[in-house]
């Protein structure tokens, strides 16, 4: 028996949710096994059905340059804690979380010049183990802008410049992307 391709059964089951008109629609990696080219028809598609019925997506993936293609507002995770949330042209165009600015860094684009960052460091080391959390920002063994205090105190979400970041020291990374 032959297997149909992931991105027909991806299809079919973005079809399958929209077809009976819901309010709300959550789309779990939706396109991540889609080509660039089906990934955009999707994406427009999703893009039009949202403008026709008022339709609200709460969609997920790890590619911040999908989400931006889609979001009016991003909301950045790492283990299981928002980090940086806001307006998607925030958070795509001036990250202060070095978690955010990381992932943007890591968006692959065909076309250099077509980076969402022009210049940026990707998130480099392993992820800390979940199931053995110690004090202080989950992120600090990742981030090079770590000090002391991130060690011992998680940094509280809190505004900074019309979004919300939990890192001790985002309101002085103003140019913290092009490092």
């Amino acid at each position: 028996m032959t297997r149909a391709p992931a991105s027909l059964v991806k299809r079919i089951a973005i079809a399958r949710a929209l077809i009976v008109n819901p309010l709300y629609v959550v789309l779990d990696e939706a396109v991540s096994a889609l080509d660039v080219s089906t990934q955009a028809q999707v994406l427009n598609l999703l893009r039009k059905l949202q403008a026709d019925s008022g339709v609200g997506y709460l969609f997920i993936s790890h590619d911040l340059g999908v989400v931006r293609q889609i979001a009016d507002d991003i909301a950045v995770m790492y283990m299981g804690r928002v980090v940086e949330q806001g307006p998607a042209d925030q958070i795509c165009g001036e990250p202060r979380h070095p978690y955010t600015i990381g992932l943007l860094a890591s968006v692959l684009r065909a076309d250099p010049s077509q980076r969402l960052l022009p210049l940026g460091n990707p998130v480099r080391g392993e992820p800390p183990d979940p199931a053995n959390r110690t004090p202080g920002c989950s992120f600090r063994s990742r981030c090079r802008y770590a000090k002391q205090i991130c060690a011992t105190t998680e940094p509280n979400l809190r505004d900074v410049g019309g979004r919300m970041v939990a890192c001790h020291f985002a309101g002085e990374l103003d140019d913290c992307s092009n490092d």
